[in-house]
C-alpha cells in the first residue's frame, strides 16, 4: 500500500519545480525569484512515477515584507505583499525507460493576484507612495524532462524546468506578476522511503540560472535552494512531516538596474505538512498541505507561506 502511495503522489512532483511567479519572494529584481520556497515535493519527492497522465492544482498563498527592493528601476522602501496562487500542473510518465530511468514531461501554469504596498525614492530623491494589486497570469514554466531511478529504498531523480516569460508585464507598472525575462532551473532528489516503517526523508536541491530582463537592464543572479521533506505515515493513506527550506543567491545581482548593487540574499522556513491519500477515492486522488514561516530572510521579503493542492492520477 505505501508503494501505491509513493507512486501516485508524484503527481505532485513533476511539477513542483515549476510553479514561480511574483510571489515566491527573494532578493534579486523586485525582491523576488521563480522559486517558490518548499516547491520540490511534500511526498517521496524521488520516487519513480507510474507510467500515464496525472494532473494537479494548488493554492499559495505567501504574506510577506522587505526594507528595499528595486521595482522598475527605483527603490522601494518598506515594502509589504500578499500574494495568492493558483497553479494547475499535468505531467505524464512515459512506459519507455530512458537511461535506465522513468521520463516524465510536464507543465505548470499559475494565475493569481498581488496585493503590494511601497514608498519608492526616485532618482532625485523625491519620495512617492505606491500601492495596488493586480490579478493576471504569471511565467509558465515547463519540464522537457525529468529522470527518476529507484534502488530498493533509495531514490534519485534529475530534472530540468523551463520558465517562459508568458507573464502579464508593464514596464510603468511596479506590480507584475510576469518576470519578462527566462530562466532554467536545473533540479536533484534524494529521497530514502521505507514502506515498513511508513518513514521518509528527502532533500531536493536546485540551482536557478536566469537571463536579463532587457527592459530594466537588470539580471537576476544564481540562486541555490534547498527543499527537505521529513514524512511519518500514521496510517496507510496518512502522513505527518515537517517541511523546510534554505535559500542563497550565489552571485549578485547586475545590469545598470541593479541600483542597489549585488542584493545578494538568503533565508531559511520551517513548518508542520501533511500527506491524505482518501480511501474512497481508490488510491488516484493526493491531497498535501503544508505552512512554512521564515526562520531569517536577508534581503528578501521575510514571509509566512501556505499552500493547499490536490492530485489526481489516471
Amino acid at each position: 500500500m505505501f508503494r501505491l502511495i509513493a507512486r501516485l503522489a508524484l503527481a505532485f512532483v513533476a511539477v513542483g519545480l515549476l510553479v514561480a511567479p511574483f510571489g515566491s519572494a527573494r532578493a534579486a529584481e523586485g525582491g523576488t525569484s521563480l522559486y517558490i520556497p518548499g516547491s520540490g515535493g511534500d511526498i517521496i519527492a524521488a520516487f519513480s512515477p507510474e507510467p500515464g497522465l496525472q494532473v494537479s492544482n494548488a493554492v499559495f498563498v505567501q504574506t510577506g515584507s522587505v526594507d528595499a527592493a528595486v521595482l522598475q528601476g527605483l527603490v522601494d522602501l518598506g515594502l509589504d505583499v500578499d500574494i495568492v496562487l493558483d497553479i494547475m500542473g499535468a505531467a505524464y510518465t512515459f512506459e519507455t525507460p530512458v537511461l535506465g530511468g522513468t521520463y516524465t514531461v510536464g507543465v505548470a501554469v499559475p494565475f493569481g493576484g498581488v496585493d503590494l504596498s511601497a514608498t519608492a525614492t526616485g532618482p532625485l530623491g523625491g519620495s512617492i507612495s505606491a500601492s495596488g494589486d493586480t490579478f493576471a497570469l504569471a511565467d509558465i514554466a515547463f519540464v522537457p524532462f525529468q529522470l527518476n531511478w529507484s534502488f530498493e529504498k533509495f531514490h534519485v531523480k534529475v530534472a530540468q524546468a523551463v520558465f517562459a516569460p508568458t507573464g502579464d508585464y508593464d514596464l510603468s507598472s511596479r506590480i507584475n506578476l510576469g518576470r519578462n525575462y527566462w530562466a532554467f532551473d536545473t533540479a536533484m532528489a534524494f529521497t530514502w522511503f521505507d514502506p515498513a516503517m511508513g518513514s521518509e526523508i528527502s532533500v531536493i536541491p536546485g540551482i536557478l540560472f536566469n537571463t536579463r530582463n532587457k527592459a530594466t537592464d537588470y539580471k537576476t543572479g544564481t540562486e541555490l535552494h534547498v527543499d527537505f521533506t521529513a514524512n511519518q505515515f500514521l496510517s496507510p493513506t496518512f502522513a505527518v512531516g515537517l517541511r523546510g527550506y534554505y535559500y542563497k543567491q550565489l552571485t549578485g545581482d547586475s545590469g545598470s538596474g541593479a541600483v542597489l548593487g549585488d542584493f545578494k540574499s538568503e533565508s531559511l522556513g520551517l513548518g508542520p505538512g501533511f500527506v491524505w491519500i482518501p480511501a474512497f477515492a481508490g488510491g488516484k486522488l493526493t491531497v498535501v498541505g503544508k505552512t512554512l514561516h521564515d526562520l531569517f530572510a536577508d534581503n528578501r521579503f521575510e514571509s509566512d507561506y501556505f499552500s493547499l493542492g490536490a492530485a489526481w492520477k489516471f
